[in-house]
């Protein structure tokens, strides 16, 4: 049985390739975590291991600190150094006494120098390296000692070539400094004791060179490159003898938040410490191959139980794919009648969907034409008081005429054509009101529509029985939208707003437009009740009213809704801080607006 998947999806394919990829990361995150892990174990114990090194280091160089000045009071080197220094029984009793104190204390060498720094006795006086009669002026242990400092200073010796670290101190009487005393600590006993450890541990000074090490390759090399002037310093103290100080093949890295050397391509986890000495720091390298051991065991344990668990899934995939296909043979008649019931849904659902937008035509055309039923009495009532007057004009022209007044006839048909001319204004809104808006918008002057409303509404009140006050920019406001649904809107509004008015003495309406920001912006307020806050939310559904019965359907301000959004604007109500309520309708401002929005900003609203 193969465990290769004969048909894998895209989406699948994806899927497993993003598993497999999240494996891998645990996997690497794993052998990361564990590199972690080790280099901290590793540097714990290198922290340790410092600190043994360091206490050899200190030990070598503390146990001998006390012989220069415990011998600057011998009075014996006081008399070598006194007027009479050239006596021969004073240097060979100095000499001997030396070289017994030396052989006691376990130093290396112990010498005398006079105030010019030259050996005037030493411990090694027999040997064919004697130090005497040698000057060593050059050295900053003598320059420290006799200017009156406790000096220590690590040099390879000028005269044997063996390194070791000087201490020295100033021999003075009652006349002043009169020489040094000199006490030298051969170091190797120590960097063979490192060496024989068989770890990576080297002394470093402040210059970066390198003078004492376990690894004897790396003797008098650099970590870098040794500026010109410590470099001229150096050679006049011929402190490292004719070693070139080379830097060593060293490059620095930054892994697993350790600090690494990689010294002749060897790579190694570097610790630091400061030792007492000024400018010493000792290193100790654990080679990184310890770390990166572990870390390729995890990465190897965890690639093979990434791969079982890769190769179980298949196998699980395998059998889950044998049991789906002869599921999906017996469904396959049974999908075959769903997709026929969903063919038929779907035709049905495009049938609602066509009939829904019919009616919603149809309910905008009879909310026009129930506002023209309830305003009939009120437009006929308008239409019938021009009609008088004009019967009456016309009567008295005939009177007029037969009795010859030529002009006062035409002063009368002069008021008959501006009454038939009122007559048409009204009519001719009417008209426009009435018909069905196109479905192509276009840039319509916001204000124009506004204007229409107003007009229209204020002929349907009876005269003086509500207070109107329209702030107006005055100027152009387009938007994009359609002339006779924007009417529409205006009027719903406002006759929403005149029935909100019925108990009120004084009644007032407030209409601003407003252009601000790039946004059109139109305010109907009233003085009415408000709107009882449980029903804010539903003020815009359909057949939702506050009304009494036989009063109204419902469904202005439902239809004033849908018109505004189908115009991409926005309608919401409040209640205003006092009385009554506001409607605001927000459309986007038409490329065509030139108006300004200072001047919008003129209008006062609370």
């Amino acid at each position: 049985m193969s465990l290769i998947p004969r048909k894998i999806s895209w989406k699948v394919f994806s899927l497993w390739l993003g598993c497999l990829g999240f494996g891998i990361a645990v996997v690497y995150g794993a052998g990361y975590w564990v590199g972690l892990i080790a280099a901290r174990d590793l540097s714990t114990i290198g922290q340790e291991r410092l600190s043994l090194y360091e206490g050899t280091l200190r030990s070598a160089l503390e146990k001998h600190r006390y012989l220069p000045f415990v011998l600057s009071r011998d009075e014996g080197i006081k008399n070598l150094l006194s007027e009479n220094e050239g006596r021969e029984g004073v240097a060979i009793a100095v000499n001997r006494s030396l070289s017994a104190t030396n052989q006691k204390a376990e130093s290396d060498v112990l010498y005398v120098l006079n105030s010019k720094g030259t050996t005037l006795a030493a411990s090694n006086w027999l040997e064919d390296r004697s130090f005497v009669g040698h000057n060593y002026a050059f050295r900053p242990y003598y320059k420290d000692a006799i200017a009156g400092r406790e000096s220590g200073f690590f040099a390879v010796g000028a005269t044997t070539g063996v390194p070791g670290y000087f201490m020295s101190h100033a021999v003075q009487d009652n006349t002043g400094v009169r020489g040094v005393i000199v006490a030298k600590v051969d170091m190797r006993p120590l960097q063979k004791q490192w060496h024989d450890g068989g770890e990576h541990v080297f002394v470093a000074d402040e210059n970066g060179v390198i003078f004492l090490s376990s690894r004897d390759d790396w003797r008098y090399r650099t970590i870098s490159s040794v500026d010109d002037v410590a470099l001229a310093r150096i050679r006049s103290n011929r402190q490292f003898g004719g070693a070139e100080l080379l830097p060593l093949n060293l490059r620095f890295h930054q892994t697993l938040n350790r600090k690494i050397f990689e010294i002749d391509g060897q790579k190694y986890l570097t610790l630091t410490r400061k030792t007492g000495k000024p400018g010493w720091i000792m290193h100790f390298l654990t080679p990184l191959a310890l770390i990166e051991e572990k870390q390729r065991t995890a990465w190897i344990s965890g690639a093979v139980l990434l791969m079982l668990i890769f190769m179980g899934s298949l196998f699980l995939r395998e059998r889950r794919q044998k049991l789906r296909s002869a599921q999906r043979a017996r469904q396959a008649d049974r999908f075959q009648v769903i997709n026929k019931k969903l063919q038929l849904e779907i035709d049905e659902r495009k049938r609602t969907e066509t009939q829904l937008l019919k009616t919603q035509e149809d309910l905008v055309q009879t909310g026009k034409l129930a506002a023209l039923g309830q305003m009939s009495t009120a437009i006929a009532h308008e239409i019938n008081q021009p009609m008088a007057a004009i019967r009456t004009f016309a009567a008295s022209a005939r009177l007029l005429l037969a009795k010859g007044k030529k002009d006062s006839v035409k002063e009368s048909l002069v008021e008959i054509s501006s009454l038939t001319e009122r007559m048409s204004n009204i009519t001719g809104e009417l008209k426009s009101f009435a018909q069905k808006a196109p479905v192509e918008y276009h840039e319509v002057d916001l204000r124009e529509a506004l204007t229409n409303a107003i007009n229209l509404m204020e002929r349907v009140w009876k005269l003086g029985e509500i207070n109107l006050h329209f702030q107006d920019l005055e100027t152009f406001v387009f938007v994009k939208g359609d002339l006779i649904r924007l009417e529409q809107i205006f009027v719903n509004l406002l006759r929403n707003a005149a029935d909100a008015l019925g108990g009120q003495k004084e009644k007032k309406i407030s209409v601003y437009l407003r252009h601000i920001n790039q946004v059109a912006i139109v305010i109907v307020e009233d003085n009415g009740t408000g709107i009882d806050p449980k029903n804010l939310d539903q003020i815009f559904d359909p057949f939702f009213t506050t009304k009494e019965v036989g009063e109204g359907v419902g469904l202005g301000l439902s239809i004033s809704y849908g018109i505004v959004k189908d115009f991409g604007g926005s309608i919401r109500v409040e209640n205003t801080e006092k009385s009554g309520a506001r409607f605001i309708v927000e459309f986007a401002s038409a490329l065509g607006c030139d108006h300004s929005d200072e001047d919008a900003r003129k209008v006062a609203y609370q």
